[in-house]
């Protein structure tokens, strides 16, 4: 599959700032990272800090995976709404994940403040709405839900939406915290570069042909046949994480974005919020600490693994339709701002469960194998929790949020 395919914002605006060596020789270690992207670079980091002797290899450059193409927002909001998660598995366990996802928004907060690179993280608002008014006793009941369980939120109306924002809105829950934006690209790059300096050892260029599961360890071969011998694996290897598994785990699509050019003024856009509407695909926009705009969506499904969208080029016509949608619906949202004007364009492949939620932990099929599957929209977040479930799992701590996204749940 053609993973990502376009001209990526964030690797256009940022050089790669560090270049790692290939594995040039036999050797073993604690646990081995496959991926390293932003997943992968989690994993290692709350394993590194735990003391754990940790390798991390990726079969191309670092974070020119999925990672680049990322719009990277950060929300408590999960694919699927926290009143249908409740049908699905429960009041309790369905608060619980919305809370994980919240405190991990701030976790990263944590992260970045010990970084040298603030990697354009910035707390923010955000807005989850209707324009149907068929939906808006639903939104309302979503709503009271989320401020049961704690969640800063308040309710708007039609009315209360217009003075906020210039496009129609039926109803909307507007969360006061909860949600931020990153550079994901930075971010991957500076946290590796710390736990480097921590004694985590990198190989870029290295890509994994066999994974031998054993008893008390896993026997592993590079392409170059080179071997490594681990205690443990964590496969973070993001969308191609899924070949390791028996069986369909996630619908796949491919998902759009456009950024713009550096924007002068918001007019009609609240506090700059991330915004995301109810619709399925659903539109999602953000902005950049440089005042661009990302706005994604147009999703498409993939189909098999050789299907014309899983291999989809960037100046295909079915590309360059979906990129046109999105311009007009980013003009028809903010018809005050007068100075949109497009500069990236790219597409990439995007997963998730039916329940939302991501794959975390052992796999039946492999033993002393760890995966870190972050399917759906909060993949970061989602990075988060599973780096600090599988770091406790590596040393034996009993954590019950483990069976929230287990392979068995």
């Amino acid at each position: 599959m053609n993973l990502v395919s376009g001209n990526m914002l964030w690797t256009s605006i940022d050089k790669i700032p560090n270049k790692y060596s290939y594995l040039s020789e036999d050797i073993e270690c604690d646990v081995l990272v496959i991926g390293a992207g932003i997943t992968g670079a989690i994993a290692a980091h709350y394993l590194n800090q735990a003391g754990v002797k940790t390798v991390m290899v990726d079969k191309n450059i670092i974070g020119y995976g999925s990672t680049r193409a990322s719009t990277s927002i950060l929300q408590y909001e999960i694919d699927i709404d926290l009143y249908g998660l409740k049908s699905m598995i429960g009041e309790d366990k369905a608060a619980k994940c919305f809370k994980l996802c919240e405190n991990a928004v701030y976790e990263i907060e944590k992260i970045i403040n010990n970084l040298e690179e603030d990697c354009d993280f910035s707390l923010e608002e955000s807005l989850y709405y209707t324009n149907n008014a068929s939906q808006v006793s639903y939104l309302k009941k979503e709503f009271d839900l989320r401020k049961k369980h704690g969640l800063d939120v308040k309710f708007l109306d039609k009315e209360q939406a217009k003075e906020k924002f210039s496009f129609p809105i039926e109803a909307g829950i507007y969360s006061n915290s909860g949600a931020a934006s990153i550079n994901p690209y930075r971010f991957t790059h500076a946290l590796i570069s710390k736990e480097v300096k921590n004694g985590l050892k990198v190989f870029e260029n290295t890509e994994i042909i066999k994974i031998s599961p054993q008893d008390k360890y896993v026997n592993l071969e590079t392409n170059n046949n080179y071997k490594i011998k681990a205690k443990k694996v964590i496969i973070a290897a993001g969308y191609e994480g899924k070949d390791y598994i028996h069986g369909k785990i996630a619908d796949m699509s491919r998902t759009f974005t456009i950024v713009t050019k550096p924007i002068k003024n918001f007019a009609g856009w609240n506090n700059k919020c991330i915004i995301r509407d109810d619709n399925d695909p659903y539109i999602y926009l953000r902005t950049t600490g440089d005042n661009r705009i990302i706005i994604g969506g147009e999703d498409e499904e993939l189909g098999k693994d050789t299907s014309k969208i899983a291999n989809l080029s960037n100046d295909d016509i079915a590309a360059t339709l979906k990129y046109d949608s999105l311009l007009k619906k980013l003009k028809s949202y903010f018809p005050l701002i007068d100075d949109i004007e497009v500069e990236y364009k790219f597409s990439g492949i995007f997963a998730v469960t039916k329940d939302g939620l991501p794959y975390i932990g052992e796999y039946q099929h492999m033993p002393n194998c760890y995966f870190s599957l972050g399917y759906g929209s909060n993949g970061i977040l989602y990075a988060i929790i599973a780096g600090q479930l599988i770091r406790d799992l590596y040393s034996n701590k009993e954590r019950s949020e483990y069976e929230l996204f287990s392979f068995t749940r």
